[in-house]
């Protein structure tokens, strides 16, 4: 008789991975062979039909592939503080070598260890692989959001210079293949890449039609779930990312008498309850229904059944990015890209534009998790007057 751990089942599914079944459980588990190391690692599908078993198996190695140090510690040298550390180490020689001033250490010290946002308090657990341009943008959305006054242009570029010398360190080891666009940052500010609200109401409506036509975006069904999530980002004025949205959980949620929610958000720029337009408590109603077998207040609100947060916000963005360009509103008019981001932008901005001017925007900024300052420079900045904003200009004495 053989061994219960006996393998009685095995599917390749492509190089590298395979699902199998042994005579011990009733599950299905995928095997994933690391390349570098040659070695191999199991994880159960806790799926008992083929069919899902392949289905989580090609989820759960996507997540290994962007993240592998989650399932190995095989690639935990390759987090972004062990090049920063190199990176000193070098300079710290050069500087003993009387190649280079004390200053030349300093001065990037400082940006890398500032506690609340230098490069280490952001990047330092990511491993290299997963820095990439958008992940960049959202670290210098962090440095200004968590000042009263924005960094300089000069400052900001002195901090992508950082970022480039630690990553020149990580691609010179072979621990990525090309080193990601660093944003330049000039004088001249830009607006928030956003939505009309003709463009908005294109995009729930093109959501609405995927999902009655059931479209599957690289696995996944277009659901309900995915419209209130839209819907509650806009009505929230949360961030679409995995240390906001995704992180928050129905514990974090209160309800209000005036039909608005109150959302505990812990997100990078610290803690802040963010509180939702009167329509909110209706839509996290809806929210709840898409999900009704929850029975804990520590479930995740958005799409509770992919444990791995990351992974589901991903997920939502290649289902958000899918939907734009079927509705063709990938890009706004003047060719700029649009992200998940956007939603964010267009709540804040369609919020100071239906105010017509009342909205207090220190109370608005506060909410949002931002700053007056940052309100100024990119959204009241570019608002075009409204007709009782143009009656005032245009109003003289004895009129």
């Amino acid at each position: 008789m053989g061994s219960r751990n006996q393998i009685k089942e095995n599917l390749k599914l492509q190089t590298g991975l395979h699902l199998y079944k042994t005579g011990q459980s009733k599950y299905w588990y995928v095997r994933i062979l690391i390349p570098k190391t040659k070695k191999r690692i199991s994880r159960s599908t806790e799926e008992t039909s083929r069919v899902e078993a392949k289905k989580v198996a090609y989820e759960i190695y996507q997540d290994f592939m962007t993240k592998p140090v989650k399932y190995t510690k095989i690639d935990a040298p390759n987090l972004f503080k062990r090049f920063a550390d190199k990176l000193i180490k070098k300079q710290t020689g050069m500087v003993r070598a009387g190649e280079r001033s004390i200053r030349y250490v300093k001065d990037d010290l400082k940006i890398l260890e500032r506690d609340n946002d230098g490069l280490l308090a952001f990047f330092g657990k990511t491993a290299v692989s997963e820095i990439n341009t958008q992940l960049i943008r959202e670290y210098f959305e962090v440095l200004d959001e968590n000042r009263d006054e924005p960094l300089v242009a000069t400052t900001k570029n002195k901090h992508g210079v950082v970022l480039n010398k630690v990553l020149k360190i990580a691609s010179e080891d072979d621990a990525i293949n090309k080193i990601p666009i660093i944003p330049k940052f000039s004088i001249k500010d830009n607006p928030r890449v956003t939505f009309t609200e003709d463009e908005y109401k294109v995009l729930l409506s093109g959501i609405r039609k995927a999902i009655s036509n059931r479209v599957v975006v690289r696995g996944h069904l277009v659901t309900d779930e995915f419209y209130y999530f839209i819907l509650l980002i806009v009505h929230s004025f949360v961030r679409p990312v995995t240390t906001e949205a995704f992180s928050l959980k129905h514990q974090d949620i209160s309800a209000n008498v005036d039909g608005t929610i109150t959302l505990d958000v812990v997100g990078k720029t610290g803690p802040r309850k963010s509180n939702s337009t009167p329509s909110g408590s209706e839509i996290y109603e809806k929210l709840r229904q898409c999900n009704p077998d929850y029975n804990s207040k520590r479930e995740f609100l958005f799409f509770p059944k992919i444990k791995n947060r990351e992974f589901a916000n991903r997920t939502t963005q290649r289902i958000f990015n899918h939907l734009l360009k079927v509705e063709n509103l990938k890009y706004d008019k003047d060719d700029n890209a649009r992200t998940m981001y956007s939603l964010r932008h267009y709540a804040i901005r369609i919020r100071l534009e239906k105010s017509k001017g009342k909205v207090n925007i220190f109370l608005l900024a506060k909410n949002a998790g931002t700053s007056v300052n940052q309100l100024e420079r990119f959204y009241l900045k570019y608002m075009e007057l409204t007709e009782e904003e143009r009656q005032n200009l245009n109003t003289f004495a004895g009129d």
